[in-house]
């Protein structure tokens, strides 16, 4: 694997997998009844929950 390559996906690995899950969610709440229901809720609740974690988590600038 080239340097090229092994930085994309260093840099773009976690934003694709969340991109993925909401839109799986969102498809499946749009298309689904029953456990589609229970598969939305569960990927946005992930993907919101990933997205809220990072944004309040202190930055390890503001230790110093």
């Amino acid at each position: 694997m080239s340097m090229a390559a092994n930085s994309f996906w260093h840099l773009w690995r976690w934003p694709l997998v969340l991109g993925l899950l909401s839109a799986s969610g969102l498809l499946t709440a749009l298309v689904s009844d029953g456990w589609g229901d229970w598969w939305a809720w569960l990927s946005l609740g992930i993907t919101v929950t990933v997205m809220a974690w990072f944004a309040w988590a202190p930055s390890k600038q503001a230790k110093r």
